[in-house]
């Protein structure tokens, strides 16, 4: 994997109109994305994920919604393209693959021509170069008689064929960034491993930079180069996924990983964290975990903590990691 950056968020915040109401969802958050590299985003529903991701590709409607940061790709800044810039971006250089592949492809145009579309916009391919490439693409993912599906709508298609689709959609015009928004959900177990597998082979085939959302830890165990763990729009933790998982330093992180399955252990009751996500806006002070946390102290309720970084660019928003990175700051002065 490169360090190169091939994409940066600095400070970036979003923020929800509603008439004169304004709600932040999403609170100077800061990460970067490296050439080659697999970045997982997890946390809960409502965490921000999805919103963040989508304010990268540009598509959070501009009359109900207001941005502000910076989101740098490959030195250029996002937020400050026209339409016209972006939509030569989109699906070119930065592409995505959305959540449910039913309602992502339309229904009424075939395979092969919704394949061909980002082809022609972008590569100024002819019919016939667009079809051969198209076909070769479905070949790529693990599609079964390509030249067959290249003619089919996509009702004509099981969930896991329509989702192999998506990423081919995505991956036609060799992104340099791909951002996967929980592709897997919808779909059983087997696809599940083989979507992955699929997604992890293009990676390393082609380089491409993959920002994967999710809440399922095992799915990050198995994907990422480096996690990032978001609450309530702010990043809570962030590091490499086997410092992560070996020594988790917030308690939201924490909680998460307590809440996944273990088939060594037969315990009675699933462990969940208590509480809900609190509503953007609602809590005015402290740490946005503290309510839920059962290591908040009074300080957790009046103060809003920062990013302590921690060694081997491990980071945590918690007072309690606090002293560990003073000593790190003393170590490396």
């Amino acid at each position: 994997m490169s360090r190169e950056k091939i994409l940066e968020i600095k400070d970036l915040s979003i923020t929800f109109l509603q008439g004169k109401e304004e709600t932040r969802v999403v609170d100077s958050i800061r990460f970067d994305v490296h050439k080659g590299e697999v970045l997982g985003i997890v946390g809960e529903s409502g965490c921000g994920k999805s919103v963040t991701s989508l304010s990268i590709m540009g598509l959070l409607p501009k009359k109900t919604s207001k941005l502000s940061g910076e989101i740098l790709f490959q030195g250029k800044d996002l937020l400050k393209l026209n339409e016209k810039s972006l939509r030569k971006l989109r699906g070119n250089e930065l592409a995505m693959v959305f959540q449910e592949p039913m309602t992502s492809l339309n229904p009424l145009f075939k395979i092969g021509n919704q394949l061909e579309e980002s082809l022609r916009v972008h590569l100024s391919l002819t019919k016939k170069q667009a079809k051969e490439r198209a076909i070769q693409i479905l070949k790529l993912v693990g599609l079964p008689r390509p030249e067959e599906l290249y003619g089919e709508y996509p009702h004509q298609l099981s969930g896991g064929m329509r989702q192999r689709v998506m990423i081919a959609m995505a991956m036609i015009c060799d992104p340099k960034v791909l951002i996967a928004d929980e592709p897997t959900t919808a779909l059983d177990v087997t696809i599940q491993a083989q979507i992955l597998k699929l997604m992890k082979d293009l990676n390393k085939k082609m380089e491409t930079s993959i920002v994967f959302i999710t809440h399922d830890l095992g799915v990050v165990a198995e994907m990422c180069d480096r996690v990032m763990v978001m609450y309530a729009g702010q990043v809570v933790e962030e590091g490499s996924v086997k410092t992560i998982f070996k020594n988790p330093k917030h308690p939201y992180t924490r909680g998460l990983m307590k809440s996944v399955p273990d088939i060594r252990k037969k315990n009675e009751r699933l462990y969940s964290i208590s509480g809900q996500v609190p509503r953007p806006g609602t809590v005015q002070t402290g740490c946005l975990f503290a309510g839920r946390c059962e290591y908040a102290m009074a300080e957790c309720v009046k103060h809003s903590p920062p990013l302590y970084k921690l060694q081997d660019s491990h980071q945590s928003r918690c007072f309690l990691a606090r002293e560990e990175a003073l000593e790190h700051d003393e170590a490396f002065a």
